[in-house]
């Protein structure tokens, strides 16, 4: 896709989902002595909406602060078309409008053991309204079988998840710069993160090993003072069996049950299918705890797996719940 043709997809996605409004500064105030009396600190505040302006996040910055209107922020997906192969995705977002991210893929996907398993090469740019993050760009590999995204193993740019910030005020050459290096970390990423699965896939497992690797990304929950509430053991109870049977399912077949890559999956995708669909889940997707806790059972995985940590824990409630469902 040109530029053009990026930018028509963009802006359409934004104005069908009502992101293309306008951010501006509103002073705020406090009530002092039955009076309302400015603070000298502005929130941000969409213009869209009938009536009164809307506030968007609730947050105070002083007057320095000066938002990146969502549609100025995208413009960067036109830029990345003009240095490399884009398709254009989806638009997503969260808090009234606070954060915006826009997904888009990068090359070709790759394919994941002997059944065909594709993971997309896809890259999520994000804007906020919320003085959290300048315009930044996070690698968000997809798995289509499932509709997973996945994590990546690489250490070096799993710091907030995040492959390089966007400041606007860059232009030029410098900011084109920006952008290559950028694209140039993902597709590397990219490739390491390939091997890293196809090692996984071509890995086969015990049920040991299995048992293992899930006892400790999903352990018995124990409270400080109250140990396990009965709530709280039937939701585990619940959650271990939804893994089992997901690790057992292996994508109805399409993958090689007795794999680390079909083990990894089952727990990744259990976190990210278990999760409760608020207005901030596509959020925790990319850079929240659901990312998070892909990051963290990969690396479970590949411990017990490849780095000679699988000396057995001592975790008597999942065995017993493990035998009896697996």
């Amino acid at each position: 896709m040109n530029n053009v043709e990026v930018m028509e997809k963009v802006n359409e996605a934004l104005a069908m989902r009502r992101l293309n409004f306008t951010a501006n500064m509103a002073e705020t105030y406090a009530l002092v002595d039955g009076l309302y009396v400015p603070t000298g600190m502005y929130t941000p505040v969409r213009d869209d909406k009938k009536g009164e302006p809307s506030i968007i996040n609730g947050k105070s910055f002083t007057d320095q602060y000066h938002p990146i209107q969502h549609t100025d922020a995208f413009s960067v997906l036109g830029e990345m078309a003009d240095i490399a192969d884009i398709e254009f995705k989806n638009v997503g977002s969260w808090g009234n409008g606070s954060g915006v991210f826009a997904q888009i893929s990068i090359g070709n996907s790759g394919d994941i053991g002997g059944n065909g398993d594709k993971v997309g090469r896809y890259l999520s740019v994000v804007n906020s309204h919320d003085g959290t993050r300048s315009l930044s760009i996070l690698i968000t590999p997809y798995r289509f079988f499932c509709r997973n995204q996945i994590a990546k193993a690489i250490r070096h740019a799993k710091e907030h998840n995040r492959i390089i910030s966007i400041h606007h005020d860059r232009y030029g050459q410098a900011r084109f710069a920006e952008l290559k290096y950028a694209i140039g970390i993902a597709n590397d990423q990219y490739d390491y993160s390939e091997e890293q699965y196809k090692r996984l896939a071509d890995r086969v497992v015990t049920m040991d090993e299995v048992k293992e690797v899930m006892a400790r990304c999903y352990p018995l929950p124990v409270y400080k003072n109250v140990g396990t509430p009965e709530k709280s053991r039937l939701r585990w109870e619940k959650i271990v069996i939804r893994l089992v049977e997901n690790f057992k399912n292996a994508d109805d077949g399409r993958v090689e049950v007795m794999t680390g890559w079909n083990l990894y999956n089952a727990i990744q995708g259990t976190y990210q299918h278990n999760t409760k669909k608020t207005s901030t889940y596509e959020k925790s997707l990319i850079m929240g705890s659901i990312a998070s806790q892909a990051r963290s059972s990969l690396e479970t995985v590949q411990n017990v797996l490849f780095n000679g940590d699988n000396e057995k824990t001592q975790h008597f409630d999942f065995d017993r719940l493990f035998a009896s469902v697996a």
